[in-house]
This record gives C-alpha cells, sequence and structure tokens, in this order.
C-alpha cells in the first residue's frame, strides 16, 4: 500500500463487509474530501463494540455506504483521525474483530492527541479511546493486524495495552510480562 497524497479524495464506497446477522450496507459512489470530516460526538459509546451509534452519527460520511476492505487502509493511511474514526467504526459495526476496534480506537486517540474536535468534547473522545483499547483485550485479546499477503504482521493486545497507559489510564484484568528474550505477553489478572 502506498500513502495517500491528496486531501481531497474521490473514494468509490462499495460495501462488502457483512458479516454474520448484521444488515448489509447499500452501495453508494461518491466522493469525499476526507479533510473537511469534522469529528462531532454523537454519542459517548460510538466507536466502541458492541455499539452500533456511529452509524446514526450526522457526521459519518461513510454510514450509508460502509468501507471497503481497500479504502479503510487508504482511510487511515491518509492521515485524517476523523474520517478515519468513523471509518473504522463504521467497519467495526460489520466486522466484529479486533484489528477493527483496534484502529477506531487508534483514530480516536490521534484526535484526542491533535485536539481535532470541540475542546469540550475531549474528555469523551480520551474515553472512547481508552474504552476501545479495554475492548480489544477483554474481547479480542488474541487479534492480530496483517500484511498485504495475510501474514501476522503482529498482535494487537500489548499495542491496546500500551496506548491505555499512554493517555494515562489503567488497564483493567492484565498484566504486561517480559521474557528473557524481550518478547512482551499479557496474562489474565484475577479480578474479583
Amino acid at each position: 500500500m502506498r500513502p495517500l497524497q491528496a486531501p481531497a479524495l474521490a473514494l468509490s464506497l462499495v460495501a462488502s463487509l457483512a458479516t454474520g446477522c448484521a444488515p448489509e450496507p447499500a452501495t453508494y459512489v461518491y466522493g469525499v474530501n476526507l479533510a473537511d470530516v469534522d469529528f462531532d460526538l454523537y454519542a459517548t459509546d460510538m466507536g466502541v463494540h458492541p455499539s452500533t451509534s456511529v452509524l446514526d452519527a450526522p457526521e459519518n460520511v461513510f454510514a450509508d455506504g460502509g468501507v471497503s476492505t481497500d479504502m479503510k487502509w487508504e482511510i487511515l493511511d491518509a492521515g485524517h483521525w476523523p474520517a478515519t474514526f468513523y471509518a473504522w467504526a463504521t467497519v467495526l459495526t460489520y466486522e466484529h474483530i479486533g484489528e477493527a476496534q483496534f484502529y477506531t480506537a487508534t483514530a480516536a486517540k490521534a484526535v484526542y492527541d491533535r485536539r481535532d474536535c470541540d475542546p469540550q468534547h475531549l474528555y469523551y473522545v480520551r474515553q472512547i479511546a481508552l474504552d476501545g483499547f479495554q475492548v480489544v483485550l477483554d474481547e479480542f485479546p488474541d487479534s492480530a493486524t496483517y500484511d498485504a499477503t495475510g501474514e501476522i504482521a503482529y498482535p494487537l493486545a500489548p499495542l491496546a495495552y500500551a496506548a491505555i497507559e499512554d493517555l494515562g489510564g489503567t488497564p483493567e484484568g492484565w498484566t504486561l510480562v517480559t521474557g528473557d528474550d524481550g518478547t512482551v505477553a499479557l496474562i489474565p489478572t484475577d479480578v474479583e
């Protein structure tokens, strides 16, 4: 994949991500300037599995058309974080996997870190990121992200754990362990 160079990106939005009992999104083709997509806090749980509230968010330009498999990576590479959040959160509503949750939370964290939203919403955006990363640990602890060949590139749980700490949070129910060889692993902590 090559990063996208232009902020104005004509996107063919062809949805093909329906899984399980989720309704299949309609197919739409239209142009979107990713730089013009603003983050608006529609619900405090949007982008956190199992919520589908992001599909009702007025700023979500992907809600009706979905996001194709290739397009989600192109949008991520473009670096426009509000648009990236909406794209990956939309993917998450149809693809209930750790990779979708991780990149949704990563986009929320980037919106928070860059203060790319209404200042009054920063607390909630940070919480969306924290909750999203915690869901990766709790619901998808064995998830990984894959390279273009389909081989596992790296596990996501350790990255989610580190992102929670980077946001000033405390990962719940997990302990980070580093082996003698430098290998990092997470083990569940008994919480009663």
